[in-house]
């Protein structure tokens, strides 16, 4: 895939679980130099760990932005990545391409220039200690 610089478990939870597997797909991105953003939809994700063992640079999602499909609810969740962004020095959203999203995104986004720094996600991710 052109341009690719990492990639995210949007579906697989069950298999963020299984060490084995987190292993040999980390080997993959670390050998193709790619990041990964967990997306914590499993307590029990091993991507940390599996990132750690490794070396692979790595993040996890903060706030899912659309839970539900709705603008205002979308709105709420940017403040509140905001709010884990003060309060942390750093956070990562996770989103759809979905119309209220977008939607809310075009309206939250020029309120949120004043109060953080937006930033690609890979300049998020580390490799753990």
């Amino acid at each position: 895939m052109p341009y690719i610089v990492g990639v995210n478990n949007h579906m697989g939870s069950e298999l963020t679980t299984h060490a084995d597997q987190m292993n040999q797909i980390f080997t993959i991105l670390k050998k193709e130099n790619l990041f990964f953003i967990d997306s914590r939809t499993s307590l029990k994700s091993q991507g940390q760990a599996s990132a750690r063992l490794l070396k692979l640079k790595f993040a996890h999602r903060d706030v899912f932005l659309d839970n539900r499909q709705e603008t205002e609810y979308i709105a709420g969740q940017l403040r509140e990545l905001v709010g884990t962004a003060k309060k942390n020095g750093s956070a990562i959203g996770i989103g759809h391409p979905y119309k209220a999203t977008l939607l809310a995104l075009s309206k939250e986004l020029p309120k949120l220039k004043d109060k953080v720094e937006i930033v690609r996600a890979s300049e998020l991710t580390a490799i753990p200690e």
